[in-house]
């Protein structure tokens, strides 16, 4: 099983590579511990999405941090935005059931196992299907993955019978001082939208809503699927530029085409957004007593 690392972003927001932001004690970045988890969880080898101009600096990164018994491979996003597309381009590297991960959210070992567990000891269900034909989602709580005042974007679930996502749709989210949260369905912004608490589309949010930190695990048929919706794809009517995985994901579930099931994390999930982020994704770090010796140990033979 394989992990798809989305790193192509520009980080707008962000001004700057926050792929590589040193957030570890040693200068490491997000994703340094995302793959050291994924080799812990059984994961057998990794695909990083990377843009053109930064492929030499994140190659370099990964050369001089990760280890040399997991099978890494980068591969470039097509000048088509969006996460459905970054997820497709990486489709000639994948072979089976495959997970996805920002490459600026620190998700946890323990919310990766659980994608490796899903698709690795799966139970055949009452109706003799394979629970490993089922997409997952690994959820976590609002309130337990914003972690300032500043504006967010993520994906509010819904979820039905037997665990099952009904519904995911992408949010611009504010958390108010009494940590309640303003939130408006990315598809109703338009420009010049200042105030997400006086927008028509507005929802007050309590905190303890499940949402995706877009942390999937893959039945490899999405790939069909990612296909079919990016050539679909017209920006016109959305407003927007990029077809977004949970796009793609949402109307699958909705229309009943696929099924996703949903597992709770009860964790703590915390990424870079905006630079002011870092100092809080450090004290984070920290905390958890997550260092990378044993990477830097046994990198790509550099020396340590």
């Amino acid at each position: 099983m394989q992990l798809v690392i989305l790193a192509a972003g520009h980080g707008r927001r962000f001004g700057g590579l926050k792929q590589l932001a040193p957030v570890g004690p040693n200068g490491e970045a997000i994703m340094d511990y995302t793959a050291l988890a994924a080799e812990a969880c059984g994961f057998t080898g990794i695909v990083v999405v990377v843009r053109e101009e930064i492929r030499a600096e994140v190659a370099q990164h990964i050369e001089a941090r990760w280890t040399a018994t997991l099978p890494v491979e980068l591969v470039c996003q097509p000048p088509v935005p969006g996460t459905a597309q970054a997820v497709l381009c990486a489709r000639p590297l994948v072979d089976g059931p495959f997970a996805v991960a920002n490459a600026d959210d620190l998700y946890g070992e323990a919310a990766l196992r659980l994608i490796a567990q899903h698709f690795g000891f799966a139970a055949t269900d009452r109706a003799g299907g394979s629970d490993r034909e089922r997409h997952l989602l690994v959820a976590y709580r609002l309130k337990r993955t914003v972690i300032t005042a500043a504006t967010v974007t993520r994906g509010i679930c819904e979820i039905g019978p037997d665990s099952r996502l009904a519904r995911v749709a992408e949010h611009r989210v504010h958390r108010r001082p009494d940590g309640t949260f303003d939130a408006v369905p990315l598809a109703e912004i338009g420009a010049g939208v200042e105030s997400l608490a006086a927008h028509p589309a507005h929802r007050l949010l309590t905190g303890d809503e499940p949402v995706s930190m877009n942390l999937w695990g893959f039945h490899p048929k999405l790939f069909d699927e990612l296909e079919i919706a990016v050539r679909a794809f017209d920006p016109e009517p959305r407003g927007r530029p990029e077809l977004l995985l949970p796009d793609v994901v949402g109307a699958l579930v909705t229309s009943g085409a696929d099924e996703v099931h949903v597992v709770d994390t009860g964790n703590r999930c915390i990424g870079i957004t905006h630079r002011e982020d870092i100092a809080i994704v450090r004290e984070q770090v920290a905390l958890e007593s997550v260092h990378l010796d044993t990477v830097r140990a046994t990198n790509r033979g550099q020396p340590t």
